[in-house]
């Protein structure tokens, strides 16, 4: 395919041009010779297609050639691991468009085209570098710097050249940071609270050109449409539903702060029973969510996982000293309530209701640490 396509778009128009009846009709194809388009997939229930996902529709009919080109990961679901260690890899791929699209039917999720606008000198050059790009060798999986929406503005930047492409007036939800648009868009509480559990350091950095922030799929057409390309607009305004969509994302009837709540009530209970089990499943969730941050922040190498403020309430290293627990749980709830109080008045973009009251159910255990340590005496 790859070398079909090298053919087409570079090396047919200049042999064809000796022939004598359509030699101008062939120099100077006709604009729809080669047709590009973004495809965009609407938002799935699972973590991965929360946001949805964007891609390049490229499409010469006189060759019956129809592909998407976009990154692609390798399958998350079986290296869930390496997902967490930031081993995962991801490259540019080609896909028949059909093929694609029939990906999406199972979970009733839709795909609608957007045409673009371009010159079919630009739509030609466009393939070309996509075509090239099927040779470059996996990179590591990268979902904030290189996300579907992202590179695909990047790719068009590329073709048409910046000098040439005109943005209109940038929203001002673009004025916040990546972690905060990205969020914003997740409809899934789950998802969210999961997603603000990891993502930190530069996702949360507002340091960043506007282009970078466009990680969004349908905020990508929002943008393509109040853009011009030499001078004409970039998008033609003809959209085509490929795959009509049939579910939505749900609401989930129980939410993250709900389970949350139980946790603290169970910590509470156990300040007048004193059960040592009760504690045990209070301090659980605790445990786990400041293991998973401290494995992201100290070993992992998975992008946006630097420093995290939830490991101060949540760090899991203090049990490690249990023997000394008379001494760090009293100071540990104490920094607990410190950090819920500083995260109530100075908000931060990786705290969710959730955490304030998970990490009051840390101090309140550790409370109950050290009353029964005392009593052991």
């Amino acid at each position: 395919m790859k070398v079909l396509c090298r053919l087409l778009l570079t090396a047919l128009l200049p042999l064809c041009s000796y022939a004598q009846a359509d030699s101008v009709a062939v120099q100077q194809p006709a604009e729809d010779f080669v047709t590009a388009s973004v495809c965009v997939a609407s938002p799935g229930d699972a973590i991965y297609s929360a946001l949805g996902h964007a891609c390049l529709r490229l499409q010469c009919p006189a060759y019956d050639l129809d592909y998407v080109y976009s990154y692609e990961s390798e399958d998350a679901r079986h290296k869930v691991l390496d997902f967490f260690a930031g081993r995962l890899k991801m490259a540019v791929r080609a896909v028949p468009t059909e093929q694609y699209v029939a990906l999406y039917a199972p979970e009733g999720r839709g795909v609608r085209e957007y045409e673009l606008n371009l010159p079919i000198r630009v739509k030609q050059r466009l393939w070309k570098q996509m075509d090239e790009r099927l040779d470059h060798s996996p990179v590591p999986y990268d979902y904030m710097n290189r996300g579907c929406a992202v590179s695909v503005l990047r790719w068009i930047e590329e073709a048409v050249g910046k000098d040439s492409l005109q943005y209109g007036p940038w929203p001002e939800k673009y004025e916040r940071s990546r972690k905060e648009i990205g969020g914003d868009s997740i409809a899934n509480e789950w998802t969210h609270i999961f997603v603000c559990s990891f993502v930190t350091g530069k996702a949360n950095s507002l340091g960043v050109d506007n282009t970078e922030k466009v990680i969004v799929p349908t905020e990508l057409v929002e943008v393509l449409q109040s853009a011009k390309a030499f001078g004409e607009p970039l998008l033609t305004g003809k959209s085509n539903v490929l795959l009509r969509q049939t579910s939505t994302v749900g609401k989930a009837r129980i939410t993250p702060l709900m389970v949350s709540l139980v946790f603290l009530f169970l910590a509470l209970l156990n300040l007048r029973l004193h059960n040592t089990l009760l504690r045990g499943i209070a301090l659980a969730p605790c445990l786990l969510l400041g293991a998973f941050v401290l494995y992201l922040v100290a070993l992992s190498s998975l992008t946006c996982t630097e420093w995290n403020w939830l490991i101060i309430p949540f760090c899991p290293l203090p049990f490690l000293f249990w023997k000394w627990r008379k001494w760090w749980a009293p100071a540990f709830a104490g920094v607990c309530f410190v950090w819920i109080a500083a995260m109530l008045f100075y908000p931060h973009q990786v705290v969710d209701s959730a955490h304030l009251v998970l990490a009051a159910t840390m101090g309140l255990c550790n409370i109950e640490i050290r009353n029964q340590s005392i009593n052991l005496k």
